[in-house]
């Protein structure tokens, strides 16, 4: 579902930190009841705090206790977590399981009503503004229902989507449909919002269309299948980006287009490949259908195993009819984890025995322009065709260091012999700024800048060293220069490589501290998932075969539809609506500063500290007393720190 936390503790080389401002003073101060166990922060703003009292929201901007739970008291913090694509939250415990709106405290689903044992499936439909459930009970079949995402109203609840709808048969027959009809019941739904009036789902029973409006049961589809009466192992559904009277349903090695009126399929036989289909990318060209390697009991097809690897076999399949554009599959050594769309080609990273190959697809003629996959060391992380070749980055793995390279298309050599190479313990950090590509390599612990049209490079300046034994985490392209950031270290280097600013603030060496601000949530990263959401499937699909460019552009199109406040939101309820949109627009600007844990320059205690990543000196700074294991989390978006000041008492700092 996935961006993840970033807040930034610094670092630099300098043996004497710069001296720290005025402990700031709380802007408020709300007193709960129960000692406090955790806090974090929501992707719809709100500050969840739970005591052992009760589950409790704070009013960030007015500091008053927005609602409570005691019925959620004592929770522990991995029982309460954001429902994926959405702003919702949800609260599990043993017989219990609700899910919230955070703003409003607003219970949209309760377990209890139903009379629930377990819930399986919990799906945020956005383009209906809606709710989709589906449990078992102690007695009587599974039930899904429907919920409305601003009142918390059950639209329709039913007890048909795993009726037996097709002949029942007798002997082991019947003995395998009860069998199949119980497993359905236990496994969670893939569940596809496809247009406002129509839910599709699937179980194992197969495809059913659910009217949204009333739960009703539209149409039925089975999945032709290899062999008579199989069960596929792997579905996934797939809205059209192009044509809006269809799906697309993948399932084991094969893929099949249905119509949403009736369920008929669009094709006369399904499109295969060689392998699992692991997804799918609707490119103008094709829709290419990335395969993985099937565990080897189960692979389909014809199947070639080298070094026991299960080989894979890749296609494109065309809109109107499905039929697929090579003649036969092209082989991969392994499973395609990544497509990136590059213009008229797509650049796949292929992945055999956690080792990596690369190569680049012309998705009109179903050919690669490689004519052996292109081994690289580490994980691919970024990629691009320049006029120079295919420009990538990897990330280090247990193996071997990240790199940064070209690829010759032509020769499928390595343009540069010395790679711009990593540690197995670092990050390669990288930005792009307009023509160059910056990239920092932990190796030789040089600033690299790679010319984006040419495929040339340089080292910028000499040897930056963090102190503590750091490596960068962060590379970022800022007015005042380029900035490396850490743990507890930052560097801000100009353009021509000369080091501008270094700053080194030593971290407590008690292990309980390092974890509280490890502990440090980001709302950030959960802004992905509300953005996913309202944006609905579509988006969702077509994020995660984004390239930078491609995310670029996707940010763009959600910020205009946050802005406008168009219907993507108007299911949620208007304080959350209101309130994502505004983080939203703030979270599109990078964050200007970043936030460490030191020691109190007067050796009296612990202090946060936020750092200026234009001038690496420090803006704000909050005391933290002698806690070893201080509660406390920061917003970045807010600007704000909160934080645990006495048993009962919670304290917000303006940052």
């Amino acid at each position: 579902m996935s961006l993840p936390v970033l807040f930034l503790l610094l670092q630099a080389a300098t043996t004497t930190a710069p001296q720290t401002p005025t402990a700031s003073v709380p802007a408020w101060t709300v007193h709960l009841s129960g000692d406090i166990r955790w806090q974090q922060t929501t992707p719809a703003g709100a500050l969840l705090v739970s005591t052992d009292g009760a589950l409790a929201a704070v009013d960030i901007e007015r500091g008053q206790i927005a609602w409570q739970k005691p019925e959620l008291g004592g929770l522990p913090v991995d029982s309460v977590h954001m429902i994926e694509g959405s702003l919702l939250m949800e609260a599990a415990k043993p017989g219990l399981s609700l899910i919230f709106d955070p703003v409003t405290g607003t219970v949209l689903f309760d377990s209890r009503r139903l009379g629930l044992t377990r819930v399986v499936t919990r799906r945020v439909l956005p383009q209906t503004g809606t709710l989709l459930v589906h449990g078992q009970r102690a007695s009587g079949p599974p039930l899904v229902a429907l919920y409305d995402l601003a009142t918390g109203t059950q639209r329709w609840v039913s007890e048909s989507l795993f009726q037996q709808t097709e002949q029942k048969r007798g002997g082991l027959g019947g003995l395998m449909q009860g069998l199949v009809r119980m497993a359905s019941a236990a496994t969670t739904l893939e569940v596809l919002q496809a247009g406002p009036d129509v839910i599709v789902v699937h179980t194992l029973m197969g495809l059913r269309a659910l009217d949204a409006k009333t739960g009703a049961i539209r149409w039925t589809a089975t999945m032709p299948m290899a062999r008579s009466g199989a069960v596929p192992h792997k579905v996934r559904l797939y809205p059209s980006l192009a044509k809006n009277d269809r799906i697309y349903v993948s399932y084991d090695d094969r893929l099949m287009a249905y119509r949403l009126a009736d369920g008929q399929p669009l094709w006369a036989k399904p499109a295969n490949i060689d392998g699992w289909i692991r997804d799918i990318v609707q490119h103008p060209a094709g829709i290419i259908m990335l395969p993985e390697s099937p565990p080897p009991d189960q692979a389909t097809g014809n199947v070639r195993i080298i070094n026991g690897v299960v080989q894979t076999g890749l296609n494109v399949a065309r809109f109107d009819d499905g039929a697929m554009i090579a003649a036969k599959p092209l082989r991969m050594r392994g499973t395609v984890k990544d497509a990136l769309i590059a213009g008229d080609a797509v650049v796949l990273a292929v992945d055999a025995e956690s080792r990596t190959f690369v190569n680049v697809l012309n998705v009109a003629t179903a050919t690669l322009r490689l004519e052996k996959d292109v081994k690289i060391k580490g994980q691919l992380t970024y990629a691009e065709l320049i006029p120079a070749g295919l420009l990538y980055l990897s990330r280090s793995d247990a193996a071997t260091n990240g790199e940064a390279n070209i690829i010759d298309l032509s020769s499928g050599a390595p343009k540069y012999k010395d790679a711009i190479e990593g540690t197995k313990s670092s990050t390669m950090v990288h930005a792009v700024d307009g023509r160059t590509l910056y990239v920092f390599a932990a190796k030789d612990r040089h600033l690299y800048a790679v010319d984006r049209q040419d495929g040339t490079y340089r080292p910028l300046g000499g040897e930056i060293k963090l102190q503590g034994d750091e490596d960068p985490t962060v590379l970022e392209v800022r007015t005042a220069g380029i900035v490396l950031s850490s743990s507890q270290n930052v560097v801000i280097v100009g353009r021509d490589g000369q080091i501008k600013q270094q700053v080194y603030h030593p971290a407590p060496q008690l292990p309980g501290l390092l974890r509280a601000l490890y502990r440090i949530n980001s709302v950030r990263a959960g802004l992905y998932g509300a953005a996913a959401s309202s944006y609905g499937d579509a988006f969702a699909q077509m994020s995660r075969q984004a390239t930078d460019t491609t995310a670029k552009r996707l940010t763009s199109q959600m910020a205009a539809a946050y802005s406008q406040g168009g219907a993507q939101l108007t299911g949620y309820s208007t304080q959350a609506s209101a309130m994502a949109s505004k983080r939203f627009k703030a979270s599109l600007a990078t964050p200007s500063s970043v936030f460490m844990l030191t020691r109190s320059p007067d050796g009296n205690g612990n202090v946060l500290l936020q750092i200026d990543k234009d001038s690496a000196q420090p803006r704000s700074r909050v005391d933290l007393g002698k806690q070893r294991e201080p509660v406390y989390a920061v917003d970045d978006i807010a600007g704000m720190l909160f934080l645990q000041t006495t048993a009962g008492t919670l304290a917000g700092y303006k940052l």
